[in-house]
């Protein structure tokens, strides 16, 4: 190419792409420059990432079209004295994923790109005796309890928002209608355009739990896609993912994420439910020598600064059970 000669950059295509506003005959010819040259492809996966950042750091639309025309502005003027220098760091791991829309067959066949790279999995996992806060790309709040794990494809809040959750999890989700938030689980999808929400889905245990705080979520059964049951605030769902039965109560909304501040309260739940509690937040293991313990009910609350052997002091004085502990082994009987 003659050092002289401008490189054409489609500019609007690229604002209108990231903005989901593309009709097919501009999908085209976007995809078309972007696989002519590799120049284009780095320019086009530069500036993907520069409205990405903008877009997790501000949450709306507006300030990160501001901020992909301030850049655009800064690399115009840099093009007058190099034909292409841009030296980023990378927000994420193969953040540019968004770009799967822009016709994967198409780079393979003319690049030999592989569109299943585009596929790649962020996931997110927190270890047993612990728990973690994330910030999603769209600006939704996660938090994540012990030994739970997230997953979402690196096109998230581009193309959709899907998320998978193996465990239990706490969110705050950004709204956005054209792109509603799903919550994929083994047994039921949690569908949400915005609100708060909690949902529970270990894959050691039988139910599957959600805790609607504000806003409406529709939740989706797999196995059954023609049912579906739409939340309202302050409600509890217990799903049986064995029998396939679904139990409804009227819970605090405060309910939803409490464990998110350490604390976890347990109303009227069995012994054998409340040690997993325990066994997730002090990483210890319980063995059951007498199994009708595991039947026993409970009322109270613990917090996870609390010591566990205070916590088994106070719950054994009822005199329904006795413990013996022994490193990080509890036996009860």
């Amino acid at each position: 190419m003659n050092k002289t000669e401008q490189i054409y950059y489609p500019d609007d295509l690229i604002t209108a792409y990231l903005n989901n506003e593309l009709n097919k005959e501009q999908r085209v010819e976007l995809e078309q420059w972007v696989a002519a040259d590799t120049a284009h492809k780095q320019y086009f996966y530069e500036m993907t990432e520069v409205w990405l950042a903008a877009n997790a750091a501000s949450g709306t639309q507006e300030e990160s079209n501001r901020a992909f025309q301030h850049f655009r502005g800064r690399i115009f003027v840099s093009q007058k004295k190099k034909r292409f220098s841009l030296r980023f760091v990378r927000v994420a791991a193969a953040i540019f994923a968004g770009i799967l829309l822009l016709g994967g067959g198409y780079y393979w066949g003319h690049n030999h790109f592989d569109p299943s790279s585009l596929y790649a999995m962020q996931t997110v996992e927190v270890p047993i005796g612990s728990r973690s806060r994330i910030v999603l790309q769209d600006g939704t709040v996660v938090w994540l309890n012990a030994g739970s794990k997230l997953s979402y494809t690196n096109g998230f809040s581009h193309q959709d928002r899907h998320v998978r959750l193996e465990g239990e999890g706490y969110f705050e989700v950004t709204r956005n209608e054209k792109l509603p938030f799903i919550v994929n689980t083994s047994d039921l999808d949690v569908k949400v355009l915005g609100t708060k929400f909690s949902v529970k889905a270990y894959t050691d245990e039988e139910n599957i739990e959600v805790i609607l705080a504000e806003g409406s979520v529709n939740l989706l059964n797999i196995k059954n896609p023609d049912e579906s049951l739409i939340m309202k605030p302050e409600q509890q769902v217990i799903y049986n993912k064995e029998t396939g039965t679904t139990d409804i109560h009227k819970v605090p909304a405060s309910l939803a994420g409490h464990w998110t501040t350490g604390a976890h309260f347990f109303n009227e739940q069995t012994l054998e439910q409340i040690v997993r509690e325990l066994e997730k937040s002090f990483d210890v293991t319980f063995i059951f020598r007498n199994e009708e313990k595991k039947k026993l009910t409970f009322y109270g609350d613990f917090r996870v600064d609390d010591s566990l052997d205070d916590i088994l002091m106070i719950m054994s004085s009822s005199g329904k059970f006795k413990y013996r502990k022994t490193n990080n082994i509890i036996e009860l009987y």
